[in-house]
């Protein structure tokens, strides 16, 4: 019960012996003077509260300890779980034990936690040559790989060259402990994307190989390939647009054509097999060349970073573990390593979509990427263009390609290294000459796609408008600008079009005149009008649409267009309209004749004379063609006037023409009475037919009433002539009077105009 007054006594006693050796005290000791009984008898409870300290002391010792020995442990799960991050703040606890330190049990937790380290190192220059995880990944691989080499991870007994960061990629080989792990995982990732390029190579090689032998393009290439499926689908339609109808298909020996057909089958999969390696191409440069870039960004960062350091330290300074002096400049990476891939990945691109070059020359020859021991068939498909269908389907992937080298080309040039005097080392790039020379390359591609995307669509359009021209007479300017619209939305390069786009839409014009000209063929006046209405109305709006959208898609490139494709229909309209007019003339001058006069034999109802009549109604019935097919208002463009005045004046004209070469044929046998009625009736044909007469007619026709005047007698001294005086008034009136019809007509169509 007394046990713990004890204890505290015997801690006293111990403070006084203490002190009287301190003070120097001679004399009995105050521990000397107590009974020892007491002290024997709670001997084992002293010898048990001394073992309880030891132990309380070295739980202690152990609790601060804990997180050294359990480092190990801990780097081990979160290894085993990827959480690279986490180990590398698990290592950093061991760090506090010190090389000098005596205590075993944490040199071994260190030597382990270094064992674990040594391990994550390696996983994580794994993680930098794996070309299958992701951009994100490889960024935290790199941190934590920085992470990780600046705490001085203790080298071990490396034997392979995994274990010494040695790694093959694509037959090139990389030291990583050599490099800063930024620039070796640039390096590494670059080796990967040449390394996919040959094998994409090899592969549309031998698969153009195995379709030239028979086998199919889904077999080929399966229906999980980048882009089978819609390039599959897409040939199908072309085919079966192209292939002959069905009549005349059972018309034929199917026998005979079902192998032809099968023979001619691995073309269409060439084609189709083209098409798809354009796809892959193009996919590997959009989802690497971003990727290389990404890592390329935090290589220049660290290299800013190494340089700053290197130069706080000042010239002369020993050099740092993480200094990497090896290490080049990422930008000189950038260039010596992935510029080779991306101009191979442009060659392949080009020569899969294009085949050859619109030009003959020899500097445009586009070289083969493959194929060069392929048989001579094969090589020729190779090198055919690829029609309108595949050729769409290319230029899309060919202007995403080129946008996704451009923009590799401008970020990379942020990469330019600024020299600095502590490194001591120098660019050997200074230009990114070979990028550029790629992005050229690619742009040229480009352009010569949609410029071939051009062709083939103003040929399509061309062909179509054609046909409707000759069928159905109809001048189709609406298909000609709604292809326009098409291609302002799809073309990226629409001012390097200028030159087709302009020499399509004259393509087009030019076939929907001769179809509107094999149309007229064979047919009557109202085709003609029908041909002239039609140019009248592209020339007043349609072409001036045309026109403007062009502008619009090629900035102002085609200056001249307008007048070029006005000048085309206006020669077909020219043309049809003058052949409407001759046959005017050629109508009415029929019309105009006139007849033999019989003898009177006594009084007579009068009548309107008959060449008269056929006259006026010749007249009448070319106004109503004319309004019926162009309207009363149309006015020609090169003339000012309307077409309904010109077809009048020219059926006017005639008939003037006509009746007063009749009357000057028949003038040396009329006398007195004829010679007055042709008179009357040639002066009412001349009032009626005023606004229509030019000049010259109506001097002609005055010039022949006068004579008919002479001969009749009337026109003596007094000179009056036909129609004057109460009798010529007399039978003016009684010809509108009997021509009143004919005159009301005309009469109106005076006053419209």
């Amino acid at each position: 019960d007394n046990f713990a007054l004890f204890v505290r006594c015997a801690d006293g006693l111990g403070y006084f012996a203490e002190e009287n050796n301190t003070k120097g005290t001679t004399g009995v000791n105050v521990k000397d003077r107590l009974d020892l009984p007491s002290t024997q008898e709670f001997q084992a409870a002293l010898d048990n509260t001394n073992e309880v300290r030891k132990v309380q002391s070295a739980l202690a010792v152990l609790q601060r300890v804990q997180p050294i020995l359990q480092a190990p442990q801990l780097m081990r799960q979160h290894l085993e779980n990827g959480r690279f991050s986490a180990a590398v703040k698990a290592y950093r606890r061991v760090l506090v034990v010190d090389d000098s330190c005596k205590i075993e049990l944490l040199n071994v937790s260190k030597a382990k936690a270094a064992e674990c380290a040594r391990e994550a190192r390696r996983d994580l220059e794994a993680t930098l040559a794996n070309r299958t995880v992701s951009a994100n990944a490889l960024l935290d691989a790199i941190r934590d790989l920085d992470e990780l080499l600046e705490l001085a991870v203790p080298k071990g007994d490396d034997k392979d060259d995994t274990k010494k960061g040695l790694f093959e990629v694509g037959g090139t080989k990389i030291a990583v402990r050599e490099l800063p792990p930024s620039t070796a995982c640039l390096k590494l990732q670059s080796a990967h994307i040449w390394a996919l390029v040959k094998v994409a190579v090899e592969e549309t090689e031998q698969s153009m190989m195995r379709i030239f032998e028979g086998e199919s393009l889904t077999k080929v290439h399966g229906d999980g390939a980048p882009g089978t499926a819609s390039v599959a689908a897409e040939s199908k339609k072309g085919e079966e647009a192209s292939l002959p109808s069905a009549a005349d298909a059972a018309s034929k020996n199917t026998a005979a054509t079902a192998p032809l057909a099968s023979r001619n089958r691995w073309k269409y999969d060439v084609l189709d097999a083209r098409v798809i390696a354009t796809i892959q191409a193009v996919d590997i440069a959009k989802e690497w060349l971003p990727r290389l870039l990404v890592v390329a960004n935090t290589a220049y960062d660290a290299e800013r970073r190494r340089a700053a350091r290197m130069e706080r330290r000042g010239i002369g300074a020993p050099p740092l573990h993480t200094d990497f002096p090896n290490a080049g400049f990422t930008f000189d990476v950038f260039v010596d390593t992935v510029t080779p891939a991306v101009a191979k990945l442009v060659e392949h691109v080009t020569f899969c979509s294009l085949g050859c070059s619109n030009q003959d020359s020899e500097e445009d020859t586009i070289r083969m990427s493959f194929g060069k021991e392929t048989p001579d068939r094969l090589q020729a498909m190779l090198r055919a263009p690829l029609p309108s269908t595949q050729s769409s389907k290319c230029a899309k992937e060919l202007a995403e390609f080129v946008e996704t080298v451009n923009n590799c080309t401008q970020a990379i040039m942020a990469f330019i290294p600024v020299e600095q005097e502590s490194s001591g080392k120098k660019s050997k790039n200074r230009t990114n000459e070979g990028l550029m020379k790629c992005l050229r390359s690619a742009e040229d591609s480009l352009i010569t796609v949609e410029q071939r995307r051009c062709i083939y669509a103003f040929d399509v359009c061309a062909r179509n408008c054609a046909m409707r021209a000759s069928s159905n007479g109809v001048f189709d300017g609406d298909a000609l600008l709604e292809c326009v619209r098409n291609l302002a939305e799809e073309l990226t390069r629409p001012e390097e079009c200028s030159h087709e786009v302009e020499k399509g839409c004259e393509l087009v014009v030019r076939r929907s005149c001769e179809g509107l000209a094999n149309f007229v063929r064979d047919r009557g006046d109202s085709s003609r009008l029908r041909a002239v209405a039609e140019c009248s109305d592209a020339i007043a709006s349609r072409i001036s649409d045309v026109v403007k959208e062009v502008a619009f898609l090629t900035h102002d490139g085609c200056e001249m267009l307008e007048e070029v494709l006005v000048e085309e229909v206006m020669a077909l309209e020219a043309a049809m309209f003058e052949e409407f007019l001759d046959n005017v003339r050629e109508t009415v001058l029929h019309c105009a004749k006139i007849g033999k006069s019989k003898k009177e034999k006594g009084p007579s109802t009068p009548t309107f004379p008959s060449y008269l009549s056929s006259s006026l109604l010749a007249i009448v019935r070319c106004r109503a063609q004319v309004e019926r097919a162009l309207g009363e208002s149309t006015i020609r463009r090169s003339e000012g006037v309307t077409y309904q005045y010109l077809a009048m004046a020219t059926a006017a004209d005639g008939v003037v023409d006509s009746i007063c070469t009749s009357l000057k044929e028949r003038m040396s046998r009329l006398r007195g009475r004829k010679a007055d009625r042709y008179a009357n009736e040639l002066q009412f044909l001349m009032n009626t037919l005023k606004a229509y007469l030019s000049e010259e007619t109506m001097n002609m026709a005055e010039n022949c009433r006068r004579l008919l005047t002479a001969k009749s007698g009337k026109g003596g001294s007094s000179g009056r002539t036909g129609g004057e005086g109460p009798e010529g008034m007399a039978v003016l009136e009684e010809l509108e009077r009997l021509g009143r019809v004919y005159v009301l007509c005309l009469q109106e169509q005076n006053q419209s105009i």
